[in-house]
């Protein structure tokens, strides 16, 4: 039987991970241990975690898989629960941890400007061109006031999906946003390649700016999460 559960913690870092199938036991077993639930996409590009479990136990396998993967400092989105809000326990070994028919490394990831809420706000009171990096259904139910969907069904479409922006003004500030922030990173690379020059990121996504932001007139309605609370 689980203990209350009080955490939903989500991250992700891209880094070399060489040892895919011995990563994946690891982890797998740990979480196992902890009586954790939840999805963990481990690929040669990196890590991308999404679980929930007691307060305790998700502290421990965080701080596991921070040390294993030698992950170092991170962004962190946390959320605080009543129950489970996964099923299961999932870890898999798959080509990217996010797909969108491309890899990137932990130094593309780390040129990439990403701003914290309060940032994110000021450059929003500046008017840049908004994208709204998920599929139409998630924003549909919930956006950043003037942004612009790409209308995309999955995000493995994005590069597809951005070559019709090429019209944009290649020197205007653009701000993309996700729910987490890992869609953002390999945006960012894709619009950079496109030849736009000024590309922000809201660090830690929809989430974090929920989570932190005191002022959060931007944005309307409702957030999509991929878990059983089904949007916040």
């Amino acid at each position: 039987m689980y203990e209350k559960v009080k955490k939903v913690i989500s991250f992700y870092k891209f880094t070399n991970i060489s040892k895919l199938h011995e990563t994946r036991d690891k982890v797998f077993n740990n979480l196992k241990y902890n009586s954790i639930l939840g999805t963990v996409i481990i690929a040669n590009e990196g890590i991308n975690v999404n679980i929930s479990g007691s307060e305790n136990n998700v502290n421990h396998a965080k701080k596991y898989i921070q040390d294993l993967l030698n992950l170092g400092n991170i962004h962190y989105n946390e959320s605080t629960v009543d129950e489970m809000v996964f099923t299961k326990l999932k870890v898999k070994i798959k080509k990217e941890i996010i797909k969108a028919g491309f890899s990137i490394s932990e130094k593309m990831a780390s040129d990439s400007t990403s701003l914290e809420p309060d940032e994110w706000n000021k450059l929003l009171d500046k008017k840049p061109i908004i994208i709204d990096m998920r599929n139409r259904f998630e924003y549909l139910l919930g956006t950043f006031k003037n942004s612009h969907s790409l209308d995309l069904i999955n995000f493995s479409d994005i590069k597809t999906s951005l070559e019709e922006a090429k019209h944009l003004e290649k020197d205007k500030d653009i701000a993309i946003f996700c729910t987490g922030g890992i869609r953002c990173e390999k945006a960012t690379i894709a619009l950079k390649e496109l030849g736009f020059k000024q590309v922000f990121q809201l660090k830690g996504g929809i989430i974090n700016y929920l989570n932190k932001c005191e002022k959060k007139d931007n944005w309307k309605g409702d957030c999509f999460v991929f878990d059983d609370r089904i949007t916040l």
